[in-house]
């Protein structure tokens, strides 16, 4: 079932979810009993890096915290016209992002190639 599926990404999340698998997950570890969701998504900081729009990118990269805080307070929207982050390739979220031609490279991030 869909809810079975959900569970076992969850549970691998960490490993999925960075570049190199291989060498580190993401930091802080996601604990593979947590059945809580406190650290996943836009309240992880790996996590909400790869999930950043690119057009909110840079300014997270220079203030997490505060881009963070006004994402989640609705001030920075987040919709699905806003490709986030993780769609693009690089070894870093975003990193290879060209915000003169937003189509480059769209949909060839690392995360979408596993």
């Amino acid at each position: 079932t869909r809810s079975e599926d959900a569970s076992r990404l969850k549970s691998r999340m960490g490993s999925y979810a960075a570049p190199f698998p291989d060498k580190q997950v993401v930091q802080p570890v996601i604990a593979e009993d947590s059945k809580s969701r406190s650290r996943m998504g836009f309240n992880h900081p790996e996590l909400a890096k790869m999930l950043c729009p690119v057009k909110y990118l840079v300014d997270y990269l220079k203030d997490p915290a505060e881009t963070n805080k006004k994402i989640q307070s609705g001030s920075l929207k987040v919709t699905a016209a806003l490709w986030p982050a993780y769609l693009y390739p690089g070894d870093k979220p975003g990193q290879d992002f060209d915000p003169d031609d937003i189509i480059e490279g769209l949909f060839r991030g690392y995360l979408l190639e596993r």
